[in-house]
């Protein structure tokens, strides 16, 4: 095997090579059960075969049977891994292509694929409040929600007020927002709210996960929501709230720092 060929682009410079080992790593584990898949000609099958078995790809384990190496699956899953992504950009173009999602962490933004079953929400000319209206609907039948918030709006929280509110980060604005409202309730409780700068909105509900991300220019949007409704989505959710809530200030210790 040629160590200083990058394994994934070579596989995937090929229909043939890409085809053929995405078979195997199915446990297609016959030449024969392999031409029968019309994966490409036959002579571009065995080439295949052959071009892979030479990677260190594929191997024969016993007689007439292939099955992937501990590289061909690592490369199987990558090559899996970025079909899922695209099926996620693809799902709408322009809201990737209009949204800032460096805002999100890399390791998340890396794990696009667990949000594979989502949808776009848009506000339209003739339903101007379609995304809002949207996530109000989700506020109000969920039981329970966390949430990452970079703006306050009073009609989704009172939307909210049935459900059992566990966990929730404001951006620095929205807190000192809150704390000259006298109307405000738990604004201190360390267990219930953490502080810090975040530009992105996300909830999670026992049923869906929301997310809104900034436009490109760094304004919030609220006339999209991206909206899925999957465990995998809602996993995805709560350890990206994790992954800031053990490191955002409580609002005791955020309002205790001198301006």
């Amino acid at each position: 095997m040629k160590k200083d060929r990058p394994i994934i682009e070579y596989v995937l410079r090929s229909h043939a090579r890409t085809q053929v080992l995405l078979a195997v790593a199915e446990d297609c584990d016959s030449t024969q059960a392999l031409l029968d898949r019309d994966l490409a000609s036959k002579s571009a099958v065995y080439n295949a075969l052959s071009e892979l078995q030479e990677q260190g790809l594929i191997y024969n384990p016993r007689s007439k049977r292939w099955s992937p190496t501990g590289t061909g699956t690592v490369v199987t899953d990558m090559i899996n891994r970025q079909r899922k992504t695209e099926s996620v950009l693809a799902t709408d173009p322009d809201y990737w292509q209009t949204h800032d999602v460096t805002v999100l962490p890399p390791k998340f933004r890396t794990r696009l694929t667990e949000l594979a079953d989502g949808d776009v929400i848009r506000a339209t000319e003739t339903r101007p409040a379609n995304a809002i209206c949207e996530v109000k609907q989700c506020l109000t039948k969920a039981n329970s929600i966390d949430a990452i918030t970079p703006v306050y709006n009073e009609r989704l929280a009172d939307a909210a007020t049935d459900a059992n509110i566990t966990r929730i980060i404001f951006d620095e604005d929205v807190l000192e927002t809150l704390v000259e409202d006298p109307s405000a309730e738990d604004i201190n409780n360390p267990e219930l709210i953490r502080v810090t700068e975040v530009s992105f909105a996300i909830t999670i509900t026992d049923d869906c996960l929301l997310l809104s991300l900034p436009t490109l220019d760094g304004k919030y949007d609220p006339q999209t929501e991206f909206i899925a409704d999957s465990n995998a989505a809602q996993q995805w959710g709560k350890d990206l709230l994790e992954h800031y809530w053990t490191s955002a200030q409580t609002p005791e210790q955020y309002l205790s720092v001198p301006i």
